[in-house]
């Protein structure tokens, strides 16, 4: 497959590239299960239907948007998400990453490349940024173990700050600072 102008990353494991129309079915199936809603955003929708699939490839794909897909190599197909929201005013030189991986590719080291190779990208893209933060469920551990081997540390837990599902949770907090990364980052 030719490398496109949508193309932001090539890995290993898989193309991180700017959503298509045509992704909308891929979405949908990697997304419509409670295995992956089940930790996110209460702005995640459950069930994830075509229709808001259609809906937010449009809003991925405005000027200004740093939401991306996660594709296979082989055959191009998206399987998770990922991006950064902004943060705004004494926060606006950080960014808030987030992302979901179909449960068919868990366990496989995709979304640890992905995080790793994205934090790298968007210090390169971006030379005002100081700071990447992330939140993660404290019983979501797949996505903690993600951040932590992609250099994230842990900042703090806000308690029983998650209800959802009838469940009350406790949020853990990452961050990854501009200096982290240089250190991190650098071989040995």
């Amino acid at each position: 497959m030719a490398e496109s102008s949508e193309t932001i990353l090539k890995l290993s494991k898989s193309i991180i590239r700017r959503y298509r129309t045509s992704d909308a079915a891929a979405v949908v199936e990697g997304a419509d299960t409670p295995l992956v809603s089940e930790y996110m955003s209460a702005s995640f929708p459950s069930p994830y239907t075509l229709e808001r699939a259609l809906g937010w490839i449009k809003i991925a794909n405005e000027e200004g948007s740093l939401h991306f897909a996660i594709c296979t190599i082989d055959s191009d197909v998206v399987i998770g998400a990922c991006g950064f929201d902004h943060r705004t005013g004494v926060e606006s030189r950080t960014k808030l990453i987030g992302y979901w991986l179909s449960p068919k590719y868990w366990g496989q080291g995709i979304m640890t490349e992905v995080i790793t190779a994205l934090s790298g990208w968007i210090f390169g893209q971006v030379s005002t940024l100081l700071k990447l933060e992330a939140t993660v469920v404290e019983e979501n551990k797949g996505s903690i173990k993600v951040l932590e081997r992609s250099g994230y540390q842990q900042e703090g837990v806000k308690r029983m700050s998650v209800f959802k599902n009838g469940r009350v949770s406790n949020a853990v907090l990452f961050g990854l600072t501009r200096n982290d990364w240089n250190q991190w980052s650098q071989p040995v």
